[in-house]
């Protein structure tokens, strides 16, 4: 299982790439990411803000933006999906996850900029959130989405996952995917716990 070190979270960046291989850096965000993560959320049409976010708002509220460039606060992690565009960086997609001890499984969330949906990046970022979530030793992923999130609901069912009834809330589905089924795409996380396990340096959580 992989401790993060949350003071060199560069070397957790992964490449991922679009249908037609444009390259995509995955990385962690920083509270220096702060004002583009905002302005992504404010880029996103009021329908994809509110499937995300399971309810209407025009950006992150501060205290959740806080939470969000936190990467590693009570084992939450935000990740940024970055495509340089025209010469100009662009944060295109963002996703996060959760880590919860008690069962090893992760709970996660994710959306793509409106102008990104359909080329790929929805499915590439969610299998490096596997990957990064196998490197927690997470044993399960899971999600909750609303019932009238199409793109959301079919993004999972095309990725595996299997479909229950909320527990708590009628207006949500809940989806989820046992790990050691799935045969995650390599990922910087994973491949770092691969090189540390025949050493014995495997940092406990």
């Amino acid at each position: 299982m992989l401790q993060p070190n949350l003071a060199d979270l560069d070397q957790y960046s992964d490449v991922v790439h679009t249908r037609r291989g444009e390259a995509v850096t995955v990385r962690f965000v920083t509270p220096d990411d702060a004002e583009a993560l905002q302005a992504y959320v404010r880029g996103l049409s009021s329908r994809s803000r509110y499937n995300r976010f399971l309810g209407a708002m025009s950006e992150l509220p501060r205290a959740v933006l806080e939470d969000f460039t936190h990467t590693g606060r009570d084992d939450r992690f935000s990740l940024m999906a970055i495509m340089e565009v025209g010469g100009v960086e662009r944060v295109v997609a963002e996703a996060r996850y959760a880590f919860h001890p008690e069962d090893h499984g992760v709970e996660f969330g994710l959306s793509v900029q409106d102008r990104w949906q359909g080329h790929g990046i929805g499915p590439a970022l969610m299998q490096n959130v596997e990957c990064r979530a196998a490197a927690l030793g997470s044993k399960t992923m899971f999600g909750d989405t609303l019932r009238s999130n199409d793109v959301m609901i079919t993004l999972a069912k095309k990725s595996g996952y299997l479909f229950r009834q909320h527990p708590d809330d009628w207006k949500l589905v809940r989806f989820e995917k046992r790990i050691a089924e799935a045969a995650p795409v390599p990922c910087a996380s994973l491949r770092l716990v691969s090189a540390a396990e025949p050493l014995g340096e495997m940092p406990a959580h």
